[in-house]
């Protein structure tokens, strides 16, 4: 787990460095997407109104004012026709920055004042004529907007700053910035601006406000926020956004009531989030849903009303409506993209500002330190994810919190918040990718572990099994049935005195080498070698329900292998005997020790049992012993495929319970009719001796010695039973053998 969290902090240093700049990058672009899918109107919307002079406009008004730019007196009917129409607030997204110093004479304006000047002997035609040479001045079309402007008193004007910020020893730039401002200081010298392009000086005094018209374009030049406030010769002043002047002004809020309290700027009770930088982001709320009006129809509808004919705009139109007048001609238009276009007029910018600070909707993003948490916690939640659930388990749980985070930031937009999206996202997926290799790699470790640990006492194919899954190891381990098996080779220790040393122990391995493979072939687990003695057990690590004949199996595969004539043993000259011990019952197995040395082995009553039984075929003259509950386990599972022998019981050393015992005699399969017939007759003579018949029970175990003088149990029950005609047991006596040495 150490691993996966140093991990998941690596991969949250790198997203949040996000070298390159990708990770902003798509960013903008599913904030992009957030905007075009919470777009839409606002009670606001419906009070905004564009007129626009377009190419047809310029085309239409070219006879009457000639080629743009054209005479502000123009601008001044609009605007007065617009104050009268009752509109509340009207802006300029037009500079207007110099005072007309000359005026163009088109060649029809130029045939009129000639044909004019020829009859101006005549007062009524001389008088025409001062009045046409008096609209040339250009100073008078200036004047007059300035004049009807200031008694609209609701036209807002434009004006741009620009340049770095100037040098402390770089005079200060010419110009005048009339009206009221923002009394909010600069936050740095870093904040001024060294030029302004302003309204000419009438206009400037003569308008309600000045707001700037600065774009402020993202790394991908899309325009998603604006600058609320901007500084140029005055610190102590601020000259508000246009859309921003607008908005306050239609919200009853004079601009040197606005206030700035940390990251947030009050436009009365709105609070409009600050980034740390003092950009704020703008609402929108789309393209198409504003009203568009023709210029030339307001021009048109003045006109037509004051000769009292019907006009193309009905009275009322501009009633307590917001009025934006821009020039959307081509070559004219300030084309800016925004989120919900890629080239869009820049008018809709101030549209959308204007309106979502009247509907109350603003954006706020959570600062550095948060953002930095949510990554943090992405990647933190991910590396666990992916180290602690299995792998399609933990992808799809990734996958739901990938996606249940993505609708979360996109139903908070909604509320106002623009969550971080893509650097959270990416977190999950690489933190959940570097979990599952801390995982894979300490998996590994895990398997070569295992392989190093139980490669040797462990079939391959269990091996493979626990390698899958692991967990089925655990220090300390677990109760469960199993079979146990132990082996020795009779008269070892004379043996040893015998041989040299190094001929020992190349016989002792050869042997223990075809033991291991006996064991392994049944799929058993190796426990230990004590000397010449082989100790297994089978149904653990893996379940095999069969164990107690997969036990049998081992037991008999190992007197094949002792019995065969090409074993390296044979090959000296030296004949190994072997004798076997097999019992089934609950034990506890697992890796016992300390987590730095362990043994994995199986502890228990049923342990020593079968411990007990391996010496004990050489009292009964056998060579595998196996208890009762080792052969019923065989016949639930393979019944019929092995041959028992009973022998009745026996009360091991150091136990007061008598314990049934079966001798392993082979294969049903290769059992002959003359083995079967001597095995019933076994059964027989046995059963008499149970009923205390011993002189009966002598006679059939003689018989059984007469033709087979090797037959061990027969040979010791013959002597028992002489021993008990001798001498007759007690009462009580149950027939079980006293076993007196291990």
């Amino acid at each position: 787990m150490r691993n996966a969290l140093l991990a998941a902090l690596a991969v949250a240093l790198l997203l949040l460095i996000d070298p390159g700049g990708w990770l902003a990058a798509f960013e903008l672009r599913t904030l992009d997407a957030r905007h075009r899918s919470h777009a839409g109107p606002t009670p606001a919307t419906a009070r905004i109104v564009i007129v626009e002079i377009g190419e047809g406009t310029i085309a239409r008004l070219a006879p009457v004012y000639g080629r743009w730019p054209w005479p502000r007196s123009a601008h001044a009917e609009v605007v007065e026709y617009l104050a009268q129409d009752g509109a509340s607030a009207i802006g300029f997204d037009l500079l207007l920055a110099e005072s007309a110093d000359r005026q163009t004479l088109d060649a029809r304006a130029a045939d009129t004042l000639a044909a004019l000047a020829a009859a101006a002997d005549i007062p009524e035609v001389r008088d025409e004529l001062v009045v046409r040479i008096e609209a040339l001045r250009p100073q008078r079309g200036d004047a007059q907007l300035a004049m009807t402007v200031a008694a609209a008193g609701t036209v807002f004007a434009a004006a741009v700053l620009a340049g770095a910020p100037p040098s402390a020893d770089e005079p200060a730039p010419p110009g005048v910035w009339p009206g009221p401002g923002v009394p909010l200081a600069a936050p740095g010298p870093e904040a001024l601006h060294a030029h302004a392009l302003l309204p000419y000086p009438e206009l400037a005094q003569s308008a309600r406000a000045l707001g700037h018209i600065n774009a402020l374009p993202d790394a991908d030049g899309v325009c998603r926020r604006f600058a609320p406030l901007a500084w140029w010769r005055e610190r102590g002043r601020a000259l508000p956004a246009l859309g921003l002047a607008i908005a306050a002004h239609v919200r009853g809020v004079p601009l040197d009531a606005l206030r700035r309290s940390g990251d947030t700027l009050w436009i009365g009770e709105l609070a409009l989030p600050l980034a740390p930088d003092g950009s704020a982001w703008i609402p929108f709320q789309g393209d198409a849903v504003y009203r568009r009006i023709p210029y030339e129809q307001v021009l048109a509808s003045k006109d037509l009303r004051g000769a009292g004919q019907l006009a193309p705009l009905a009275p009322g139109t501009f009633r307590d409506q917001i009025v934006l007048i821009s020039a959307l001609a081509a070559g004219l238009a300030d084309l800016r993209a925004n989120p919900l276009a890629a080239v869009a007029p820049g008018i809709l910018l101030h549209a959308n500002l204007i309106d979502g600070l009247l509907a109350g909707r603003t954006l706020r993003a959570p600062g550095a330190p948060a953002v930095a948490l949510i990554v943090l916690c992405a990647c933190l939640l991910a590396a666990a994810v992916g180290t602690r659930l299995r792998p399609l388990a933990g992808l799809l749980l990734a996958v739901l919190l990938a996606g249940g985070y993505a609708y979360t930031c996109w139903a908070a937009f909604g509320h106002g918040w623009i969550l971080p999206l893509t650097t959270p996202t990416a977190g999950l997926a690489l933190a959940f990718g570097s979990g599952l290799l801390v995982r894979a790699r300490a998996s590994e470790r895990e398997r070569r572990w295992l392989r190093d640990a139980f490669g040797h006492y462990l079939a391959p194919t269990v091996l493979a099994e626990l390698l899958r899954t692991p967990t089925r190891l655990r220090l300390g381990g677990e109760r469960r049935t199993m079979s146990v098996l132990f082996s020795d080779i009779a008269g070892f220790t004379s043996l040893s005195e015998r041989l040299p040393p190094e001929a020992v122990g190349r016989l002792l391995n050869a042997y223990l080498e075809r033991m291991t493979e006996c064991v392994l072939d049944t799929c058993g687990t190796l426990d230990k070698f004590v000397g010449d003695a082989v100790m297994a057990e089978w149904n653990a690590p893996l379940t095999q329900p069969d164990h107690a004949a997969r036990a049998c199996e081992c037991a008999l595969r190992m007197l094949a292998w002792v019995d065969r004539g090409d074993t390296p043993w044979r090959a000296e000259g030296i004949a190994l005997g072997i004798r076997i011990g097999i019992n089934s019952g609950e034990m506890l197995v697992g890796n016992m020790g300390s987590p730095q040395v362990f043994d994995y082995t199986v502890l228990g009553n049923e342990v020593n049992t079968a411990a007990r039984l391996e010496p004990l075929n050489k009292t009964f003259g056998t060579r595998i012993l196996v208890s009762a509950a080792s052969r019923t386990a065989v016949e639930e599972t393979h019944p019929g495929r092995f041959v028992f022998r009973a022998l009745g019981k026996v009360r091991l050393k150091g136990r007061a319970t008598p314990l049934e015992i079966h001798q392993l005699c082979g294969y049903r399969a290769s059992l002959d009719a003359a083995a079967a017939d001597r095995l019933a007759r076994h059964e027989q003579a046995l059963a008499a001796w149970h009923l205390r018949r011993f002189d009966l029970a002598l006679s059939g175990f003689e018989e059984l010695l007469r033709e087979a003088p090797e037959d061990g149990p027969a040979a010791h029950f013959a002597e028992r039973c002489a021993a008990a005609i001798a001498t007759p047991p007690a009462a009580d006596w149950d027939g079980s053998y006293e076993q007196t040495e291990k």
